[in-house]
């Protein structure tokens, strides 16, 4: 290795046929070839870092989910058995593609209030679909092929299924707010709403491609699609909600995107009056 080039020399031995070794190859290489993900990592740091709100240590919070779901990710993948390597990098840039999404959408957050929620809603959904797109260049290239477009597909209804959980959950908390009460909410909503999508992308793959399988058995598969992407969704999103409801700093973020408003605890004054009759037995009388 010279200056960041890697030297190869093909040799086989062919006979008389030719050279048994042959021609010097140089290739390239860079520190980041290692690491494909680094770009998203250098977003995530510029938003830390540019967003003025941003600057405070507070915000450093942000990396314990990440860290979380990224060393349970690590386990999982280390336990089961893929097929070949081109599996697992996949797998790898839809995971990190995704996280680096949810943590760049709570630091952008304060950005986001400005906004009408439906404007707001449309415009984190560009900024995501603007990362994954990131994510993918930096692992796969420019190169395009069928299981890119299918990956940037569920990334997409991924990222659907929880802004729409998120905007669901705190329409039916608008009244009535509770950190269980939304927790729960949300895990309906995204669930239904990435089923739903699955669903619909089925459908509309199975009409262009004419593929002679039953309708019912595409919708099975579809349903079962669905909610294990839901269900998944929901428990890498579960850390940083735990972080939202733990810090006063996200939690600010989170009622002011949403427009929630946490319902005030009143305590109920006490009757002097009424506690004076039940110990009126300790009075002092006068002679």
């Amino acid at each position: 290795m010279t200056l960041g080039k890697l030297r190869f020399i093909a040799s086989s031995d062919i006979g008389d046929l030719g050279p048994s070794q042959g021609l010097e190859v140089f290739y390239n290489w860079r520190f980041y070839h290692n690491m494909p993900s680094l770009a998203l990592w250098l977003i995530l740091a510029a938003a830390m870092i540019v967003i003025k709100t941003n600057r405070t240590p507070h915000i450093l919070l942000i990396l314990v989910p990440l860290l979380i779901v990224s060393v349970l990710w690590f386990l999982l993948i280390q336990m089961i058995e893929f097929r070949s390597y081109a599996d697992v990098e996949t797998l790898n840039m839809m995971f990190n593609s995704l996280i680096a999404g949810i943590s760049f959408l709570w630091l952008y957050a304060p950005k986001l209030d400005r906004f009408n929620l439906w404007i707001a809603v449309f415009l984190s959904l560009a900024l995501t679909m603007a990362l994954f797109l990131v994510g993918i260049v930096s692992y796969h290239g420019f190169g395009y092929s069928q299981d890119t477009v299918v990956a940037l597909v569920i990334l997409a209804v991924m990222a659907l299924s929880m802004l729409l959980g998120f905007i669901l959950a705190g329409w039916r908390c608008r009244k009535h707010y509770g950190p269980v009460r939304f927790m729960l909410w949300l895990a309906i909503w995204t669930v239904f709403v990435c089923l739903a999508s699955i669903l619909v992308f089925y459908v509309i793959a199975f009409m262009i491609e004419q593929a002679p399988i039953p309708i019912s058995t595409i919708l099975l598969a579809a349903a079962a699609v669905g909610s294990v992407l839901g269900v998944c969704l929901y428990v890498i999103n579960l850390p940083y909600m735990i972080l939202v409801l733990c810090s006063s700093f996200f939690r600010e973020r989170f009622y002011a995107c949403l427009r929630l408003k946490p319902t005030p605890i009143y305590l109920k004054p006490i009757d002097s009056s009424q506690f004076n009759e039940q110990n009126s037995g300790t009075e002092i009388h006068e002679n």
